[in-house]
């Protein structure tokens, strides 16, 4: 179990029954108003492979040497 879980456990236990009550109706509550976060969403190959297609230049001497290492050369 979580250290944050059980800190979370321990403070509800001190509360008396009648407020345990009225937590786990909040969160009950709480979690059906929630939408799913964790629905798959599909992506679809024409968006992702080519989207950045010319967007990305790549200059005509990026193989060349740098001169940065001309003197380890």
């Amino acid at each position: 179990m979580s250290p944050l879980l059980e800190k979370v456990l321990a403070e509800v236990t001190q509360l008396d029954r009648q407020e345990q009550l009225q937590l786990v109706s909040y969160l009950i509550t709480e979690w059906q108003q929630q939408p799913n976060l964790f629905v798959d969403q599909k992506i679809s190959r024409k968006n992702l492979f080519g989207c950045m297609q010319g967007k990305i230049k790549i200059a005509e001497d990026f193989d060349a040497p740098l001169n940065d290492f001309a003197e380890y050369m």
